[in-house]
């Protein structure tokens, strides 16, 4: 099935593989090799999909499920005033070595015990997604780590702007019982040898696409600046002004509007009702960038993301759940192959959704199967993922699968079931013997096998009757019903024991241990006092019956194979018709030449001359 890869198809695969431009991973290989936003580590290797949905972690500055669209350039709002930029600080004591920080999981050049702020700068800007910083120590002439006094370092960001990831130290490589102590947060308090304190400052200035002043064109994630209304933008240097950056934070005109050939694009709210208007769009519900005009897509839980705490993923809303694009004209959703639905949110079943399970089955969740699940065809009573906060089952309403109909299999029920049969080569073996023993003198009752229930049976029924009845239903071809005593199924309560009749009952066709037969015998009756009837026995598996002449009756697990072509010919899966190895045949489920189709009948050895 397209989506899927793998030598037994078992994990998603990673589209276009990731357009060269970054790792096809499993979750379980993500989390191991990467940290999250914040420089934290967590593990994803017990749950069961760890190893197989898969996705892309992208090279930056690419992104999307597969990598296919870059990131634009981010800045500050140039019409929004009073914002600072973040300022991290830490303090190190250590008498040597080196140490480094990790920033959005990636980690800085390394920095000696002994740097000046230069060399702290240069370290910290050779980090990929760090741009320009301004180091200050609070001791003159001071180093990155001391122990005759405590050296506060101040990192301003002055090109990365808003509410930053905090730097996280990585210690290992000090000298012994070096220490590095932070600030990070906007509140916490650092105080120096002479009793001076300083505390972080958290970045408050806009980090939006473009500035907020353009269009992010995401196929090679360049800004184009808006020109509307008199009113044009061009790249800045983060502060106002022209420059670099590519990120339209340069007003090269006097504002007046909000972006848009009609203000917000008719799609929001324009800031623009008092002195200190910023000329900013509030976008309405479903519409994003700074003129409103481009459409959100439907958001989903992820399906490939960094954990959220150990053992932990698929617990966070991203848009088209990470596994398809957004079309930004429409607000629709391209869904990569594996998955369908407004925001890319469910696993298809196979045949797709055009022609799931190719009309021979039906298309059902994770928590539909559970509930219409069989073993050897008898129904069960599980559940799955009725606890919404069991993490490990995050797929019961999210994951498609096929339920086929009878004669039919396959992920997509696209093939046909040859018939099962008992290995002719193999001996010892038995086939299923079921009893029943029954008390009654009226009434009738019905028997089940595999979900499916006889038609009415009469408490006098013949064996031959009961046989018919059971041989009517759909998962029964063929069996064998004797009675031990008389004809009628059950006897009165007033028959000596030792004749009390038991219902033998041997399956010929449907071989290995099959399921019990049930029976509801609600309408059974004794004619003698219209109550009930005294009892009603079914016995499997080696249990027994004894009557009061000291003749025990037992029942016999079936112990025969029941494989298909009877393990000895070729099933043809588009016709459902075994192709027999040579000198095997049809049977009839009892070693016999037969109508089955099941290549269960081993023929006379020929020789050469005969």
């Amino acid at each position: 099935m397209s989506g899927f890869t793998g030598k037994a198809c078992q994990r998603t695969e990673c589209t276009s593989d990731c357009n060269d431009v970054g790792r096809c991973l499993t979750l379980k290989k993500y989390a191991d090799d990467y940290y999250n936003d914040d420089s934290v580590q967590y593990t994803y290797d017990e749950m069961w999909d760890s190893e197989k949905i898969m996705g892309c972690v992208c090279d930056f500055p690419y992104v999307n499920y597969d990598c296919s669209e870059r990131t634009c350039p981010t800045g500050d709002d140039p019409l929004t005033t009073g914002q600072v930029n973040e300022q991290q600080l830490f303090y190190c004591t250590a008498t040597g070595g080196s140490f480094a920080f990790l920033y959005l999981g990636e980690y800085t050049d390394t920095i000696k015990a002994g740097a000046h702020e230069t060399a702290i700068e240069n370290a910290l800007m050779r980090h990929p997604r760090i741009s320009t910083v301004s180091v200050s120590f609070s001791v003159s002439n001071g180093t990155a780590c001391q122990t005759d006094s405590i050296n506060i370092v101040t990192i301003e960001f002055q090109q990365d702007f808003g509410d930053l990831s905090p730097l996280v130290a990585y210690t290992d490589d000090l000298s012994t019982g070096g220490t590095i102590t932070m600030s990070t947060d906007g509140s916490t308090v650092l105080t120096d040898s002479d009793g001076v304190t300083y505390t972080s400052v958290t970045g408050d200035k806009e980090d939006d696409e473009c500035s907020g002043r353009g269009l992010c064109v995401a196929s090679d994630g360049t800004c184009s600046c808006y020109d509307t209304n008199s009113d044009t933008y061009y790249s800045s240097d983060g502060y106002g002004n022209t420059g670099t950056r590519g990120d339209c934070g340069y007003p090269a005109t006097t504002t007046s509007t909000c972006p848009g050939d009609v203000a917000c694009s008719a799609h929001g709210v324009c800031d623009d009702n008092d002195d200190d208007a910023t000329y900013r769009c509030s976008c309405s519900d479903g519409y994003q960038g700074g003129d409103c005009a481009q459409r959100q897509c439907p958001f989903g839980l992820a399906w490939f993301m960094y954990p959220s705490e150990d053992e932990v993923t698929h617990a966070e809303m991203a848009e088209c759940s990470n596994g398809g694009t957004c079309d930004r004209s429409t607000g629709a959703c391209s869904c990569a192959d594996a998955y369908f639905g407004a925001a890319c949110d469910y696993m298809m079943c196979g045949g797709g959704t055009t022609n799931a399970c190719n009309g021979h089955g039906q298309c059902m969740s994770m928590s539909e199967l559970a509930l219409n699940a069989d073993d050897n065809g008898d129904a069960t009573d599980y559940e799955y993922g009725t606890d919404p906060n069991d993490a490990n089952t995050w797929d019961a309403s999210r994951i498609f699968g096929c339920k086929c109909d009878t004669g039919w299999t396959g992920y997509d029920c696209s093939e046909m079931e040859c018939p099962y049969g008992d290995d002719p080569g193999t001996y010892g073996q038995y086939n299923e013997l079921q009893l029943i023993q029954c008390t009654a003198h009226a009434g009738n009752f019905r028997l089940t096998f595999r979900q499916e229930e006889t038609r009415s049976i009469a408490w006098n029924a013949s064996a031959a009757v009961l046989e018919k009845r059971l041989e009517d239903l759909e998962g029964i071809y063929d069996l064998t019903v004797t009675y031990s005593y008389g004809d009628t199924f059950c006897i009165t309560d007033d028959t000596d024991d030792s004749t009390l009749n038991v219902v033998q009952i041997q399956f010929i066709t449907e071989h290995g241990d099959v399921p019990a037969i049930t029976a509801d015998y609600d309408n059974l009756r004794d004619s003698n006092t219209d109550s009930k009837l005294v009892d009603f026995y079914i016995k499997t598996d080696g249990q027994t019956i004894s009557q009061d002449d000291d003749t025990t009756y037992t029942s016999i697990q079936g112990t025969t194979e029941n494989e298909p072509c009877s393990n000895r010919g070729l099933c043809d899966r588009a016709t459902g018709i075994c192709t027999c190895f040579t000198g095997y045949y049809s049977s009839d489920g009892l070693g016999n030449h037969g109508p089955i189709g099941d290549c269960g009948y081993q023929g006379p050895y020929k020789t050469a001359l005969s």
